[in-house]
């Protein structure tokens, strides 16, 4: 008798062990019996496209300012607010206001075509690059730089530092948007 009630256990604690097998392999596999389908004919789910940038997701910072003999340049760094993820074009979206009329001064603006996902842990950064004039006659006084969005909304502040800016007349060069820090890295695009 104690033989058999010792085999009864085994036969058990066997049981027992292959149906807790069967459920977890259910569990993570998929129980074909009960469903009559295989999991693996689920429709994998897609990453949301991330949507175009507005002027509200974003912050823009400047940086690394150089002066040579006779050019200039300042990076200008774009960071997506927390929990933001949205695109951009490659081409910053940057207009420069001339201090005496408030029209727009030369801008030249470098990129590829494509379009760039900005997120928290990703900035983005342009390169401001411009000659200061030889002589007043081929001077312009610039005071402002606007960032416009793919949607329109823009925000404006200085060209770089508060007052005017003496820039030659052919204007301001823009880099393409790369990833990085900049603050005066040297990453150039042109």
């Amino acid at each position: 008798m104690r033989l058999n009630s010792r085999a009864a256990a085994v036969a058990t604690a066997v049981a027992a062990l292959l149906l807790s097998g069967t459920a977890v392999a259910s569990a993570t596999i998929g129980d074909r019996a009960t469903t009559g389908t295989p999991a693996a004919s689920q429709a994998p789910v897609k990453p949301a496209t991330p949507r175009p940038c507005t002027i509200d997701d974003v912050s823009f910072y400047f940086g690394g300012y150089t002066a040579g003999l006779s050019k200039r340049r300042f990076d200008l760094t774009l960071l997506a607010h927390d929990g933001v993820v949205c695109t951009l074009t490659d081409t910053p979206l940057i207009t420069v206001r001339k201090a005496d009329d408030g029209k727009s001064a030369p801008v030249s603006v470098n990129g590829r075509g494509g379009t760039l996902v900005l997120r928290p842990d990703s900035p983005l950064h342009t390169t401001a690059i411009y000659n200061i004039p030889d002589s007043p006659e081929h001077a312009v006084k610039v005071n402002a730089l606007k960032l416009s969005m793919p949607d329109a909304s823009s925000r404006s502040t200085y060209f770089y530092a508060p007052g005017d800016t003496d820039v030659y007349q052919a204007g301001v060069s823009f880099t393409s948007w790369t990833t990085g820090l900049g603050l005066g890295q040297g990453e150039e695009s042109f």
